[in-house]
């Protein structure tokens, strides 16, 4: 059983390790161009957390989707935002 211990740590958070994972930008499936040129930023970000975290992310990325594999090429814009707010959203 002290194999177990050493190879997972349970220790930090779920909120700790999605953090870490956005930080990373590793396994992203979708992006998000934000603001209006030249201000504009593209995040990159994780479906399934957006889902999981908001209705309205939800709603809007499976609502016109005809499967859950086609989030794999998602792309949303918001124009009407800065992106520096929607970075503070998106933690």
């Amino acid at each position: 059983m002290n194999d177990i211990v050493d190879v997972v740590d349970l220790s930090s958070g779920l909120s700790s390790d999605f953090g870490k994972l956005y930080e990373t930008g590793k396994y992203t499936d979708i992006s998000i161009n934000v603001g209006r040129e030249p201000n504009n930023k593209i995040f990159l970000a994780h479906a399934v957390v957006l889902c999981a975290r908001s209705v309205y992310f939800e709603s809007k990325l499976t609502g016109s989707m005809e499967s859950s594999s086609d989030i794999q090429q998602a792309a949303m814009t918001f124009d009407d935002i800065t992106s520096e707010c929607f970075e503070i959203c998106l933690r």
